[in-house]
């Protein structure tokens, strides 16, 4: 059974593991990180004490190294996190496999996941999204970081240096908001159900901002801080609060956190919003005394809404892995070369062959020899587990066209072994 309070944050590939590493160094006590990874320097460099390689090369065949340690690393967790960028091979399809992996486990699996910037190509902009719309139908909820919206859907002049560090920067917020909503209890508190109605819509777009702030004015200006992210607006259409029909408002700081406080927040996103927008506001309140106060907005705007998987479903996440990773070519790629029509060699039986109730022959069945021109009857084939040549038709070469040389009625022209119904086996494959 699943414990109420343990949540396992996942970094998947370098941008994933860079994150997790500014999360230990910013909050030392934080507890549950996993970094995943098939790049061994990465994995070396990390300060994250829990690690999972991935052997390096293909990231299918990498997974099915993998995914009974990482089944063991996650198992009794009430939520996995799943967290990396989205456009090369192997951040694209680790998030997917593992997030069912955890989904079939029954277990509430976000993913939080950067998308590429229009700089690095239109390769990686599809492979990303093709990626997206499938994690959007496994998880529970999907933040999705468009990091083209960090600088403003416009030509930056900062270094992409730069650039990126701001893309991790939002991945690292994702989590705290995210895990800052999971953790809220109490009269007023987020729910699970919440966040899924946010960000369970496939083809939705992601919408957060964060602020915070220590003065005596602290409310209004961690809320001016977080309302003015740019990943908090609609290209030309202002605000994405405007069109967003339900938005979750987190507020983290110290036990000191007042009513008045929350109710002046409150009042702020509706007057931006518009009154027919459903506001959910959650506390966390586990910082020390004098702590800074965090706001966290997240939204979403569009997209189909999704019903949530139920726990009997999990099975059906679980053959979905056969849809993102060749388990089936890759097995038998180890007991079987490729059939050749023409020839209908096969080197052995498939498995479950046995269990569907057929045999050799009628998986590679022997081809029957044709009565000979001759009227002799045909050599009788004997059964063979070893396919034979199907030599349906008779060939003279370059005795084609010319007359027929007939000795005792045999034509000599046509090679001995098709006169006398020799079956040839083919050569054995090693």
């Amino acid at each position: 059974m699943s414990s109420p309070s343990r949540r396992i944050l996942v970094g998947v590939g370098n941008a994933g593991v860079t994150v997790l590493d500014q999360l230990s160094v910013e909050f030392p006590a934080l507890t549950g990180l996993l970094a995943v990874n098939n790049d061994s320097d990465s994995l070396n460099a990390s300060i994250v004490r829990d690690k999972i390689v991935v052997p390096e090369g293909d990231p299918r065949e990498g997974f099915l190294a993998i995914d009974e340690e990482f089944g063991r690393a996650v198992e009794g967790a009430s939520a996995v996190i799943l967290c990396g960028g989205l456009g090369g091979e192997t951040g694209s399809f680790l998030l997917q496999a593992l997030a069912i992996l955890a989904k079939s486990a029954g277990i509430t699996t976000i993913a939080s996941v950067g998308m590429p910037f229009s700089f690095e190509g239109k390769h990686k902009r599809d492979t990303a999204e093709r990626a997206l719309e499938k994690l959007q139908e496994i998880c529970d909820a999907v933040v999705v970081i468009g990091n083209d919206q960090l600088s403003g859907g416009s030509p930056s002049t900062a270094a992409i240096g730069e650039a990126f560090v701001l893309s991790d920067r939002a991945l690292l917020t994702s989590l705290l908001t995210l895990t800052g909503m999971l953790s809220t209890s109490g009269p007023v508190k987020i729910t699970r159900a919440d966040i899924h109605h946010v960000l369970g819509k496939p083809g939705s777009l992601t919408h957060f901002g964060f602020g915070k702030s220590d003065g005596a004015n602290r409310l209004h200006e961690a809320l001016e801080k977080a309302l003015k992210s740019p990943l908090l607006a609609l290209s030309g259409k202002g605000s994405a609060l405007k069109e967003s029909p339900m938005i979750l408002l987190l507020l983290r700081g110290a036990n000191d956190i007042s009513f008045a406080e929350m109710q002046a927040a409150v009042d702020k996103i509706e007057q931006i919003a518009g009154e027919s927008c459903q506001i959910k506001v959650g506390v966390h309140a586990d910082a020390p005394l004098g702590s800074a106060l965090e706001i966290h907005i997240l939204a979403s705007s569009g997209g189909a809404v999704r019903k949530p998987s139920k726990a009997s479903e999990s099975g059906e996440f679980k053959e979905r892995i056969g849809s993102i990773t060749p388990i089936a070519p890759i097995a038998q790629a180890r007991t079987k070369s490729t059939i050749l029509p023409e020839l209908q060699v096969h080197e052995g039986v498939p498995s479950g062959a046995e269990a569907d109730g057929k045999g050799v022959d009628e998986l590679f069945p022997v081809p029957t020899k044709p009565a000979s021109k001759t009227g002799k009857k045909p050599v009788a084939t004997s059964k063979q587990m070893q396919g034979t040549l199907a030599l349906d038709t008779y060939q003279r070469g370059r005795f084609d066209k010319s007359e027929p040389t007939i000795v005792e009625g045999e034509d000599l022209d046509v090679p001995t072994f098709l006169r006398k119904g020799i079956k040839l086996n083919p050569p054995s494959r090693k």
